[in-house]
């Protein structure tokens, strides 16, 4: 017999737990394990498994449990036509594969009735190799594989496509300019991201789930997976749409935001017209009143109140060029038709003041000078485009609101002139609102103090606005009841966005200080630096300037000067460490002069050490020149007096000759 024979080996006799979902656990192991292979052999043509011998004699059922969970390794039309010796040599080599111990040879169970105990140790073996649903937890079982296999490819090939399809689609930064259209668009793009990303990412989640599950199969070898259907696979997609959307929105925003607002400027235009008209009528049929009187023989009785209308519609007008000069700078899609309506009732105007002239032939007008269509269309009141900061000066980009005075004056009664007293002031709060948060911070000191000035009178008329919102506040209780609605909805607002801009404007009056100070700091620094460069590069190291002593002082001055600042460059170099981390709003400025600072710091250091050399190599430089003219004064003092000492002619004796060669000789070894 062969060693593997178990029935001979009682010490390898032993189930495996077993766990079958849904079965009772007062099952026996043997029964279990004889439950779990009825399940998983169920459905094979000729193959029943009813004990642990005879029915496995023919090794048909194990090729059926192999084929279960590895049809890939198994040919079942083939098992029904093989011998039982070759079926269960198949059997037991590819279970070999799978990592199930061969336990058993196939002549030991190619007999009537094998061992029961070999076959059950032997099965259990097999069922502890091959994957299963674990107790208490998910998973899936040999029978569930292809179902849930074909739900994990159909949802693949169903969500990748889609995502796909909505990047190329979130690529897209081209917008239509209608406000109706862009509106749409939008709204669209929200549903998109509300609704449809939502359920698309159920649906990713749900594949991760499948994944989950179908892994120990895959890992087992019985499922293939194709490239591009890994979990990470749809991540790396969707992470790509993800990114597309944000920058979609990054740049639809602001989009909707500026045409939302040019749309309520539009609005403002169509409304002031539309008041405008009204004011206009009342002229007209007032100056009327008054030419039927002056017909009559009658004075007239209405001059005060004509004047008063025709300066309301030139105040009117004025507005109207304001916002309509926004519109064009911004290239508002409806601006013609609106221009054009404004140009009508600035020809109504005219028309007007010349008839009221006429009429009265008075000169309360004088000081109402008729304002020329020209100059209307051009007006002097300047709008600040959206896309820009402050105006030039600290204080003409602002106005300040009416009182409630001014309005009750030229209202028809007095709740409509609390009511327009609050639409005024919550009109003022959301401009300063909008024009603070598009307010730049400055890129240099004159820019940084500009704005840290205007800041301060803005400031200042914010925290004054709030006696303004107490007194609307005191009129609530007043109000009638045609009025009190409205006049409660509106304080309501107007107190909530008043609290808004009081903090918006204090923190953009604390980081204009902290930004100013930081500026002011690095401004005189940076002078510092490059006037000692300035000095550096000017100073004449040429013959004509021989005074290396006083530069050499110099450079020690400077170098100490250097060492003193360097805590000046640290400091400022933490506070910009320290503005960037806070998230500052002028970030890139403080970052750029916090750079421009160590940039000219360090070339800087990188001059003083080529000065240091400089003096190094000129005061050798000037020391080889001194030496060499000392030298060569020495010699020709030299020369001369041998000429003097030593000077002969024809007429002198051989004896003076030897003694003047003698003396000659031993002068030449004392200079020696």
């Amino acid at each position: 017999m062969k060693k593997r024979r178990l029935f001979l080996c009682p010490v390898f006799w032993q189930i495996s737990d077993i766990y079958i979902s849904g079965e009772s656990g007062d099952m026996s192991a043997k029964e279990k394990l004889l439950l779990w292979t009825q399940k998983v052999t169920a459905g094979y043509t000729g193959i029943k498994c009813t004990n642990f011998s005879s029915c496995w004699s023919d090794g048909k059922m194990f090729n059926a449990l192999i084929h279960r969970y590895r049809p890939d390794l198994v040919d079942m039309e083939r098992v029904q036509i093989q011998s039982n010796r070759e079926n269960l040599e198949q059997a037991f080599e590819v279970a070999e594969r799978l990592g199930v111990t061969r336990l058993l040879d196939a002549e030991d169970v190619d007999v009537p009735s094998p061992d029961e105990k070999s076959v059950i140790t032997y099965v259990s073996s097999i069922y502890d190799a091959f994957p299963k649903v674990p107790e208490g937890g998910e998973g899936i079982n040999a029978m569930e594989v292809d179902s849930k296999w074909q739900e994990y490819q159909s949802r693949v090939d169903s969500l990748i496509p889609w995502i796909k399809q909505h990047t190329i689609l979130m690529s897209d930064k081209t917008f239509p300019q209608n406000p109706v259209e862009l509106k749409a668009l939008y709204n669209q793009y929200i549903h998109f991201k509300e609704t449809e990303i939502l359920a698309k990412e159920r649906e990713k989640g749900r594949i991760e789930e499948l994944y989950k599950l179908l892994e120990v199969w895959i890992e087992f070898g019985r499922i293939k997976l194709p490239q591009g259907y890994h979990p990470n696979d749809v991540e790396e997609e969707w992470g790509k749409l993800i990114i597309e959307m944000l920058e979609r929105e990054k740049s639809l925003r602001p989009a909707v935001e500026r045409l939302e607002l040019l749309l309520q400027i539009a609005n403002k235009i169509q409304n002031g017209a539309l008041n405008c008209e009204e004011k206009l009528t009342l002229a007209k049929n007032t100056l009327q009143a008054d030419a039927a009187h002056l017909e009559s023989g009658q004075p007239v009785q209405c001059e005060s109140d004509v004047i008063m209308y025709i300066q309301e519609c030139e105040g009117l007008i004025r507005q109207l060029q304001v916002d309509l000069q926004i519109l064009r700078d911004e290239n508002y899609y409806q601006l013609e038709e609106l221009a054009f309506r404004v140009m009508r009732l600035q020809d109504e105007l005219v028309t007007l003041r010349l008839e009221c002239t006429n009429l009265y032939r008075k000169g309360h007008f004088t000081s109402l000078e008729l304002v020329p269509p020209s100059t209307l269309t051009t007006t002097h009141l300047k709008a600040e485009p959206l896309t820009k900061g402050t105006h030039s000066s600290s204080t003409s980009w602002f106005r300040k609101p009416m009182t409630r005075a001014e309005l009750v004056s030229i209202s028809s009664s007095e709740d409509e002139g609390n009511l327009r007293f609050v639409y005024e002031l919550l009109s003022w709060v959301e401009e300063m609102q909008m024009k603070l948060e598009r307010a730049e911070w400055g890129n240099d000191l004159p820019s940084v103090e500009l704005q840290l000035e205007t800041q301060q009178h803005i400031h200042t008329s914010v925290e004054e606005l709030g006696l303004s919102v107490k007194e609307a506040r005191l009129y609530e209780g007043k109000m009638s009841q045609n009025f009190h609605t409205s006049y409660v909805e509106t304080l309501g607002k107007l107190e909530t966005q008043y609290c808004k801009l009081k903090e918006t404007s204090s923190f953009r009056m604390r980081h204009l200080q902290s930004l100013h100070k930081f500026v002011s700091r690095a401004t005189a620094e940076l002078i510092w630096l490059n006037e000692k460069e300035e000095e550096e590069l000017a100073y004449d190291w040429s013959d004509n300037n021989p005074n290396i002593s006083a530069k050499r002082n110099y450079f020690s001055e400077l170098i100490l000067e250097l060492e003193e600042k360097q805590d000046v460059f640290r400091s400022l170099q933490d506070t910009a460490e320290l503005l960037s981390l806070e998230n500052h709003p002028a970030k890139q400025t403080v970052e750029a002069y916090s750079a421009a600072v160590q940039s000219q710091l360090q070339w800087m250091k990188q001059l003083c050490l080529c000065v240091e050399q400089h003096v190094k190599d000129n005061t050798a430089y000037f020391q080889f020149f001194s030496d060499a003219r000392d030298l060569e004064s020495f010699l020709r003092n030299l020369q001369d007096s041998i000429k003097r000492k030593y000077s002969c002619d024809h007429n002198t004796s051989l004896s003076r000759l030897e003694d003047l060669l003698q003396d000659s000789m031993v002068g030449v070894v004392s200079v020696g």
